[in-house]
């Protein structure tokens, strides 16, 4: 799902003669990964146990939690015709620790299942992945969510996360405010757009959908690109109304 955007620009109209500067809101985007794979502690115990406790009220046992390892994201093309530069996956592999884990991206009904506690970058060949870790406590409430994982069964994975811009890649513009379509092909060029200024790590995810072999989920979240995009460049495209008919004339904005 995206909406909005964060970058400065001046409105294609004027009011009264004078141009006028607004600002678009940050993107709010999903973005799917997967699973990699269940840790057992590997004689690292006592690292994972102080890691984790930097997030805990108290210490915790090795038998009170479990800890998985996700990709969450990377540098290639993805089904969105998007891409993270590899500067962007460095800002989220920092922001990323401390951040909830939780299922289908639910953040009004409800709570997290595991918190991220560190992640570091993962490079194999061209491809760059932001490789956190997670710890869930082992809780009756979480048994079957634990067993799900480590079975197979609940193994892709998605971020949501804020960003500023999304840069055309055919004419490195804002993408709400030129012409192109990610996904179509100009000449011999394929648009995409490049996901610039990551702003904030909103959560993690365990989504449903299956994998195509390429770390993402092959089934788009929320509103399909093309109409997202649409609804994005129509609310760009809105007169501002800047006389107001209450006393005084000019709106207070």
């Amino acid at each position: 799902m995206w909406i909005g955007g964060y970058s400065a620009f001046r409105l294609p109209h004027s009011a009264f003669g004078m141009e006028i500067e607004t600002e678009l809101e940050p993107f709010v985007f999903r973005h799917e990964g997967v699973l990699v794979g269940a840790r057992d502690g590997g004689g690292q115990e006592d690292s994972v146990g102080d890691e984790v406790g930097a997030f805990s009220l108290r210490p915790l046992g090795a038998d009170e939690y479990a800890v998985f390892t996700l990709d969450l994201c990377h540098n290639q093309l993805d089904r969105h015709f998007s891409r993270f530069p590899d500067e962007e996956l460095e800002a989220i592999n920092r922001l990323a620790p401390g951040r909830p884990l939780m299922e289908r991206h639910d953040l009004r009904g409800t709570l997290p299942r595991g918190r991220f506690f560190r992640s570091q970058l993962h490079r194999d060949g061209d491809r760059l992945s932001v490789r956190p870790d997670v710890y869930v406590l082992q809780t009756a409430e979480n048994a079957d969510f634990i067993l799900n994982i480590e079975g197979g069964v609940y193994r892709e994975t998605s971020i949501g996360f804020s960003f500023r811009t999304p840069e055309c890649s055919i004419c490195e513009r804002d993408l709400r405010t030129c012409e192109h379509v990610p996904g179509r092909s100009y000449g011999d060029v394929l648009c995409h757009y490049t996901m610039r200024g990551v702003l904030e790590v909103i959560e993690g995810s365990v989504v449903s959908s299956g994998s195509q072999g390429t770390g993402f989920v092959s089934e788009r979240r929320g509103a399909p690109l093309a109409d997202a995009l649409d609804r994005a460049r129509r609310a760009y495209h809105e007169p501002v109304e800047l006389w107001s008919r209450a006393p005084g004339g000019w709106r207070e904005e």
